[in-house]
C-alpha cells in the first residue's frame, strides 16, 4: 500500500511537470506570435512614418517651387583673366510672372548687375573678382511697380577655392639616370574633377627639363574607356537626340580617377661642337642646375589648362656630364591653372 502511494506521488509530480512543460511551450508560442506581431507593427509604423516624411518633403518642395518667383535661371562663367584676377559671368533668368513694367537685377554680395529684358528672359553680364566667394549671398531682385520681391540663389558661390579641386595625383617612383638616359617607371594615381564647370579634351602626364618638355604619356584614353564602360548599361535608354549629343562629346570627359603605369625614357641629344667648346671653356665653374618636373596636365574644351606637379628634382650638368641630385627631390603637389591667354594663376 505504501509503495503504491509513493508511486502515485511520483506519477503526480511527473504529470505536473508535463503540464508545466506544455504550458511553457504554449506560452512560448504565444510570446513568439506576439513578438512577430509587434515587429510587424513596428515595420508598418516605420513605413507609414517614411511615407509621411516623403509626403512632407514633397509638400515642402512644392510649396517652395510655388513660392519661387523664378521659373528657371543660369549663371555661367564665360571668361577668366588671371592677370587681372577676375572673371566674367553671364546671367539669364525666366521669371514666372512679368509685365512690360517688370525689371530685374541680380546682386553678387552688394554688387548689382541689372538684367535687360530679352523676350520672356532677362539677361546680363558682370565681372567678378576671382578671390571672392558668394555662397548664400547672391540674390535676384524682381520689381513690378512698387512691389519688389527677392530670392536667394543657393547654388552659386563663385570660382574661388575650386581650382585646387580639379587635378591631383601621386607618383610612386623617381627618375633614374644611366648611360646618359633618363628613365622612369612607376605608378601614377590621379583624380580629375570638373567641379561642375568644365569638360576636358586632353589629359596626360608629362616631364620637362629646364623648361623644355621632354616626354608625355596620354591618359585621356583611360578616361574615355571608363566613360564608355559606364555608359554601356544605359545604351538601351538613349534616345536619338541623346545619341547625337554623345557623339559630339564622345572625345571629352567630365571627371575620372585611376592608376596607370608611367614609362619614360629620354636620351639627351648630343651637344653641337659650339656647345662642347663653350662647356669646356666653363670647366671649373659651379655645375649647372636644370629643374626636372613631372606633372599632370588637363586642358578644357574652353582652353583652360590645369597643371599639377607630382615631382620636382634638379639635374646637375658639369663638364658635359650630368647627374640627378636626389637630395633635391620634392614630391609635394604644386598646382597651377592657365587662362586662354596662357596667363598663370598659382594655386599652391
Amino acid at each position: 500500500m505504501k509503495k503504491w502511494k509513493a508511486n502515485w506521488k511520483k506519477i503526480l509530480i511527473v504529470l505536473i511537470l508535463i503540464l508545466l512543460l506544455v504550458f511553457g511551450i504554449l506560452m512560448y508560442g504565444k510570446v513568439s506570435e506576439l513578438t512577430n506581431q509587434l515587429a510587424y507593427l513596428q515595420d508598418t509604423t516605420n513605413i507609414i512614418l517614411s511615407d509621411v516624411g516623403g509626403m512632407q518633403s514633397s509638400i515642402e518642395k512644392t510649396l517652395e517651387e510655388e513660392a519661387s518667383m523664378v521659373e528657371d535661371y543660369s549663371i555661367e562663367v564665360k571668361d577668366m583673366d588671371f592677370a587681372r584676377h577676375e572673371y566674367k559671368v553671364e546671367v539669364s533668368v525666366i521669371p514666372k510672372e512679368y509685365t512690360d513694367n517688370t525689371t530685374m537685377s541680380i546682386y553678387f554680395g552688394t554688387t548689382e548687375c541689372p538684367l535687360k529684358a530679352d523676350g520672356y528672359m532677362f539677361k546680363g553680364n558682370i565681372t567678378l573678382p576671382l578671390n571672392k566667394t558668394f555662397n548664400g549671398n547672391v540674390t535676384f531682385l524682381l520689381a513690378n511697380g512698387k512691389k519688389k520681391t527677392t530670392e536667394v540663389v543657393e547654388d552659386f558661390d563663385g570660382v574661388s577655392g575650386k581650382f585646387d579641386q580639379v587635378l591631383s595625383g601621386t607618383l610612386d617612383g623617381t627618375p633614374a639616370l644611366k648611360d646618359g638616359k633618363l628613365s622612369l617607371k612607376g605608378k601614377c594615381t590621379y583624380t580629375l574633377d570638373n567641379v561642375a564647370m568644365y569638360h576636358f579634351k586632353s589629359f596626360e602626364i608629362a616631364a620637362s627639363l629646364d623648361g623644355e618638355e621632354i616626354w608625355t604619356q596620354d591618359l585621356m584614353q583611360n578616361l574615355l574607356e571608363e566613360k564608355q564602360e559606364s555608359s554601356k548599361d544605359d545604351k538601351d535608354l538613349v534616345t536619338t537626340e541623346q545619341a547625337v549629343e554623345e557623339n559630339s562629346e564622345g572625345s571629352t570627359v567630365d571627371s575620372g580617377s585611376g592608376t596607370v603605369t608611367c614609362r619614360m625614357v629620354y636620351e639627351k641629344p648630343q651637344q653641337q661642337k659650339e656647345d662642347v667648346e663653350q662647356t669646356q671653356a666653363q670647366e671649373g665653374q659651379t655645375p649647372a642646375r636644370k629643374p626636372l618636373r613631372i606633372y599632370l596636365r588637363a586642358v578644357t574644351t574652353e582652353g583652360y589648362r590645369f597643371e599639377t606637379d607630382l615631382l620636382r628634382e634638379d639635374a646637375m650638368e658639369e663638364e658635359n656630364k650630368w647627374s640627378l641630385d636626389k637630395e633635391s627631390i620634392d614630391t609635394k603637389m604644386y598646382r597651377s591653372v592657365y587662362d586662354r591667354k596662357d596667363q598663370e594663376l598659382t594655386i599652391d
